[in-house]
Order: structure tokens, then sequence, then C-alpha cells
């Protein structure tokens, strides 16, 4: 079992991160989804690390969320060295004997907020060579994995998108994201950032998809991945 989790924003939301340690004493792998800071506070880190190791002393695996600021990003790596920070980039690890490839990202949007186009220079540039770049990040995780786990901050614009204002799920997310997973091969998605969301799980074509923010789900949410077809023989 994998489990998943995001939007701690450092002491607000820790109360449900510790309800859930029972949860985490039989994770293989913990998956962080960005926010796990409040305003850019490295020491969060810590404060949240401190937590999870009470019953789980395995690998974590982060992305930065918007709350992850990108001047304090190496602060943020620097508060605990234990957490393997996935900035569009990719890696794989051994669960249940499969090789997983976890793609990570802050994501993308279709429409930045109004603090982005006004301190981003170039912020829907970025955005637009980000999703390529992700699309080749899973195209080479495809090719060395029996699963693809692509771990996002911001949304896949979709059905756990719903309780959220319709009206800015284009700021929460992006549908051009949503595009990329149904043409590529990916088996889970985990994401964040949506707090209001009422659904917190859903299919995206093959793809499982997983809200994970804590303010939604309450608690540390549990992603399997099993062997399918004739694996499940070998």
């Amino acid at each position: 079992m994998i489990a998943a989790l995001s939007d701690v924003h450092g002491p607000r939301y820790i109360g449900y991160l510790r309800a859930s340690l029972e949860t985490l004493k039989s994770a293989k792998l913990l998956l962080l989804a960005g926010d796990i800071v409040d305003k850019g506070e490295p020491e969060h880190v810590k404060l949240v690390m401190k937590t999870v190791r009470e019953a789980y002393a395995g690998a974590v695996i982060a992305v930065f969320g918007n709350e992850e600021y990108d001047e304090r990003k190496e602060q943020i790596k620097g508060a605990d060295e234990s957490v393997l920070w996935l900035d569009d980039e990719y890696t794989t690890v051994e669960v249940d004997g499969l090789d997983v490839a976890i793609v990570g990202t802050r994501g993308v949007l279709d429409k930045p907020t109004r603090w982005q186009e006004r301190h981003i220079p170039g912020i829907r540039e970025l955005y637009s060579k980000r999703l390529e770049k992700l699309g080749e990040l899973l195209n080479r995780a495809a090719e060395s994995s029996d699963r693809v786990i692509l771990v996002t901050h911001y949304a896949p614009i979709g059905p756990t998108l719903e309780g959220e204002d319709p009206k800015i799920w284009s700021q929460m997310g992006s549908r051009l994201l949503t595009q990329l997973i149904l043409r590529k091969r990916v088996d889970v998605v985990v994401h964040g950032h949506a707090h209001n969301s009422l659904r917190v799980q859903a299919q995206l074509g093959a793809a499982k998809v997983y809200n994970v923010a804590l303010p939604a789900v309450r608690a540390v949410t549990q992603v399997v991945i099993t062997k399918t077809g004739l694996e499940a023989f070998l």
C-alpha cells in the first residue's frame, strides 16, 4: 500500500495526519503532493516529518505546492534530507515487487492566478513548457516501469474538483493536463490543492485519480497498486 497526503499547511491540518498514523504503519511508500508547509516556512517540513516518523520509517517522495515558494526550495529540501523532492522529474521505486515510476511536478494551470501574472514573468510559457516536459517524462516512465504514478500539486480538471467553484477550476488545475493523462500511460494520479473537493477519487480513462488534500479527505489516503492480468499469476 502507498500512502499519500497533501495540504498539511504546517500546523494547520496536522491533526488529520496525527489521526492517521495507524494507516502509515502499513505503508510501503509515502507521497506528499505539495503544500506541506505554510507560507514557505521550511521549519514546517520538520514538524510534519517528525509526526510522520512516529509511525513510518520508509521512503518519502514529495512535490512542491504553491506554498513551497520557489526562492525557498533549497531551504525546504534541506529541512529534512530524508525526503526526495521531485521538481519536474521522475524516479523509480519498488513496491510489492513492482517497479513503480513516480513522476513529480507542482503541476500546471490553464489560467494563471492574478498573483502569478503579476509576480512570475513568463508564467504562461512556463506552464506550456512544463506540460511538454511532463509528456516526455511520462513516456520515459512508462518505458522503464510496471506502473506510472503522476504526483502533482495542481489538479487535472475533472471530477475531483467537484465542490470547488467551477469558475476558478482553470486557476486550480488544467484540462490540458487531463488530456495528457488520457493520452499517456498513467495508472494513478495523486494531486492536492482542492480543499473543498466533495469527490476525492475518480477515474480519468485508465487512470485512477486521488485528491489527497487533508482539508478535503481529513485522513491519509491509501493508494493500492496491484498486479493485473497475467502479472497476478507470476
